[in-house]
């Protein structure tokens, strides 16, 4: 494709310009190390980059390897989303893949994987999400925070109420999975947001953004990045305008069948029964 062949020719034209700046010295990377070069590790744009705006984010230096506890993040977004910087390169890499450069003389110069995009993702998040409503639903877990939180996304949080209201359905199986696949979507573009955001974040440290050959390459994969979102983003858009939003509509369907139900007279089924109890029981 047309994308392909423009990614391949920036990658070339950039491991030049990176031959000329670094050789067998490498360059000065993130947190002011040394990459690239003869014995050092290789420049890893995605990983690299997304390793330093984790950090930059959390307000740590760039270079920073540890995890972050839940105490420590607060309910941060980016650190309750991925623990840990790794976690954060694991899912870059798996989205947009890694494009591995050196400078030493001899080395291989690019060494480039593929991502798998987003679209794997989704279905993943879908299985996941259904399983967790599922056991919700069927009082196989509890309705602590926790459960709830694991069936929720960041945007489109599932409540008591919900899950309460999905009980009394009748149509709860196609709901469930309806609301599911909501979730699953939503679930996936908040984490790719927020990876792009991570990446904007990374390109700004002062070694990644002096150099540029990694803007270059950072911004292809921004790029790319941006392509899949605008495409989920469609896709969620066109499933919200086909059915409303679910967790919405499953709770206005619980309070029209229970306002319903107050117009309606059930008869007792024991005839009398208030006369009963207030007569004492005659004695045969």
């Amino acid at each position: 494709s047309q994308a392909v062949k423009t990614g391949n020719t920036d990658a070339v034209s950039a491991v030049a310009q990176v031959e000329k700046q670094g050789g067998n010295d490498g360059i000065t990377w993130v947190g002011g190390s040394k990459a690239g070069g003869s014995g050092q590790q290789p420049i890893k744009v995605v990983g690299d980059v997304t390793r330093a705006g984790y950090n930059l984010l959390n307000g740590r230096n760039a270079a920073d390897t540890a995890s972050i506890s839940p105490s420590s993040c607060n309910n941060g977004m980016v650190c309750s989303t991925w623990p840990s910087p790794q976690d954060a390169t694991t899912f870059a890499n798996r989205v947009l893949g890694e494009q591995q450069q050196r400078t030493c003389e001899g080395c291989t110069k690019t060494t480039s994987t593929a991502g798998v995009g987003l679209t794997p993702l989704i279905q993943e998040s879908y299985d996941s999400k259904l399983k967790a409503l599922q056991e919700l639903i069927s009082g196989n877990k509890s309705l602590t925070q926790e459960n709830l939180s694991q069936a929720s996304s960041s945007s489109l949080p599932v409540t008591r109420g919900v899950v309460e209201a999905l009980r009394s359905e009748h149509d709860q199986d196609i709901l469930a999975k309806r609301l599911a696949s909501e979730l699953a979507l939503s679930d996936v573009l908040g984490k790719a947001l927020l990876l792009q955001r991570t990446l904007f974040t990374g390109s700004k440290e002062p070694n990644i953004a002096a150099n540029d050959v990694a803007q270059q390459a950072v911004s292809q994969q921004n790029n790319n990045l941006q392509q899949e979102i605008d495409n989920l983003k469609t896709e969620l858009d066109m499933r919200r305008n086909l059915a409303s939003n679910s967790p919405t509509a499953i709770l206005q369907r619980a309070q029209i069948r229970r306002d319903g139900s107050k117009g309606i007279f059930q008869g007792d089924p024991t005839p009398d029964r208030l006369d009963q109890l207030q007569s004492p029981k005659k004695e045969d």
